[in-house]
């Protein structure tokens, strides 16, 4: 399912950490008939669309729910950058058995 370093619970992040596309998230505990329940998540990336400068979208990349948009997430005010911060991602994934996915860079 994806080798990862570290996962840390969003509720945990600052508001103001900031997020450039290809971030990935997990969600937990979304219901998967999984003997191991730590394999039980579906994995969001943030994606551009292309035109839209306000929004990034969240899409699942892991699972049979691959390419399934999940939500919008607000970019920052600042339109010189294109990111989002984690007070948007609250927003739009909630935090309950929600984490920022740290890739193993292998």
């Amino acid at each position: 399912m994806g080798i990862v370093d570290e996962i840390i619970p969003l509720k945990d992040i600052d508001n103001d950490k900031e997020f450039y596309k290809g971030t990935r998230f997990r969600q937990y505990e979304i219901g998967l008939n999984f003997t191991k329940k730590e394999d039980n998540f579906y994995e969001y990336m943030l994606a551009e669309v292309p035109g839209n400068n306000d929004y990034m979208l969240l899409t699942c990349v892991v699972g049979h729910k691959s390419g399934s948009a999940l939500a919008w997430v607000k970019t920052i005010s600042d339109k010189s950058r294109f990111v989002v911060n984690a007070k948007a991602l609250k927003y739009s994934m909630g935090t309950e058995n929600t984490y920022l996915s740290k890739p193993n860079n292998i």
